[in-house]
């Protein structure tokens, strides 16, 4: 009788190769402490957080949770990703990010908040991440961030130049349903800034669109990013919806100390 433990397979079956993408890890109580920290973070960066489109998408997604929305935003700055998140939540979204890779090997923490990586640099590792996109919005009720422009970008540079990633995810899972997103931040009256969510319609794409839907979705997001400037330069707060009150500024706490004095003070 032969030995057993000399007998081997002779074709052994191959050793699978490690992921080139670092999923989203929505799980466990680090998350809620990567939100909280969020919510600090933004509270004590920015005076106030407001949108507007809110209630159209709200209202878009009860209607029809299935498949996920493509949000196509401009990025502006290091505070894009917390404000996606923030959306995401005020939403009621299960929201998502694509992020390069070395970014989101040195911030880590992002993944509990649904950060997702993609090097550029390895079509494997597009392939994964295009493949992770398109498993992400087949599910209901989800949400992808995603910036075409590829990088930060002074947000009154124009035009917008997009990468190719959009055309990528388009061919793979057919047809899309894509909100443009604009983000602004300026200076109003108080030290901190106002930070300003504009989200537009819903655009469907297909396939069959490829050719043209860059240049498509570009024009769409330019436009949604001037509207809001607009609205922004008028320092009108009626013209949105607050959707956070950061902490107290130095301005409110001097007016509100000066009108207590005031109100307590009795000359007699």
């Amino acid at each position: 009788m032969r030995d057993a433990t000399a007998i081997r397979p002779s074709n052994p079956p191959p050793t699978p190769s490690p992921s080139r993408i670092i999923r989203a890890y929505k799980r466990g109580w680090p998350r809620r402490a990567v939100l909280a920290l969020m919510r600090y973070k933004l509270r004590t960066g920015m005076h106030r957080i407001y949108g507007q489109g809110f209630p159209r998408l709200r209202d878009e997604m009860a209607a029809r949770p299935q498949p996920g929305v493509l949000m196509m935003a401009n990025h502006s700055s290091w505070w894009d990703f917390f404000m996606a998140a923030f959306t995401f939540e005020t939403l009621g979204l299960d929201g998502y990010g694509m992020t390069e890779h070395s970014n989101l090997r040195k911030f880590g923490f992002f993944r509990r908040i649904g950060a997702y990586s993609v090097d550029r640099t390895d079509p494997i590792s597009v392939r994964e991440a295009i493949d992770y996109t398109s498993e992400l919005l087949g599910q209901p009720r989800t949400a992808v961030f995603f910036f075409p422009q590829g990088k930060i970008v002074c947000n009154d540079v124009r035009p917008l130049e997009f990468q190719g990633g959009l055309r990528l995810i388009l061919q793979k899972v057919g047809r899309l349903r894509v909100v443009p997103t604009a983000f602004r931040y300026d200076f109003w009256q108080d030290e901190r800034p106002e930070a300003f969510v504009r989200l537009g319609e819903v655009v469907e794409v297909d396939r069959a669109q490829r050719a043209t839907v860059l240049d498509d979705l570009r024009d769409r997001l330019t436009a949604e990013l001037d509207m809001l400037k607009v609205d922004t330069l008028t320092q009108d707060p009626s013209r949105f919806e607050l959707l956070l009150q950061g902490g107290e500024s130095v301005h409110d706490w001097w007016d509100r100390t000066r009108r207590r004095y005031l109100a307590g003070w009795n000359p007699g």
